[in-house]
């Protein structure tokens, strides 16, 4: 009887593999060679999952949203709206090993979007996903007092969060000396700016 292959769970395996050759080998190794030879598949069996170069790395660049938008989903919403938010974003942030990989796979790749249409899509859709977080998690927070003056300007505010976020999350991954502490006492001075501004 033929083995079933749940290909959600071999495509996760293939873009963990990606993630592990982009890391350790830089974006000149990720090929699909070297990417089957770290999952320990025949590069033909990979071909199947990803007939070309630029899907695997599409594939990976949004799978790095995918991760971020699942650990936001798995917040559970509080009485204390504001450190709901805070924790949201943290979670966009590269905070800790695994979300560093995230944001280092987010850059790379995406530094292919200004010359390959095909990672120019992906890199559009997975930052645009960012974008919509941020405008979600202030439009929460602006039903809360002392937030609720946020509401009429809450696009215009939205976009900044989004670019501090994308500020912050660059330095982080670019500067690995700067502790994760930084980053969250910036992000708390934000929101506690908005509240004023509010």
């Amino acid at each position: 009887m033929p083995r079933l292959i749940d290909h959600s769970v071999r495509e996760q395996a293939i873009a963990d593999a990606a993630w592990r050759v982009l890391a350790r080998d830089g974006i000149l190794a990720l090929s699909v060679r070297n990417v089957a030879e770290e999952a320990g598949l025949a590069t033909a069996s990979l071909r199947r999952s990803f007939p070309t170069q630029d899907a695997l790395r599409a594939y990976c660049l949004e799978l790095a949203g995918r991760r971020a938008q699942a650990r936001l989903d798995a917040l559970p919403i509080g009485t204390d709206m504001r450190r709901h938010v805070e924790q949201c974003l943290e979670q966009l942030l590269p905070l800790d090993p695994d979300r560093r990989m995230e944001m280092e796979v987010f850059l790379t790749l995406g530094a292919l979007a200004f010359t390959n249409p095909v990672m120019r899509a992906s890199f559009d859709t997975s930052h645009a996903l960012v974008g919509q977080a941020c405008a979600s998690l202030l439009g929460m927070l602006a039903e809360t007092p002392p937030y609720t003056g946020l509401r009429p300007r809450l696009a215009e505010h939205g976009r900044r969060l989004q670019v501090l976020i994308d500020g912050l999350g660059f330095h982080l991954a670019h500067n690995p000396e700067l502790p994760p502490s930084w980053a969250t006492h910036e992000l708390r001075r934000y929101l506690d700016a908005l509240r004023e501004a509010a």
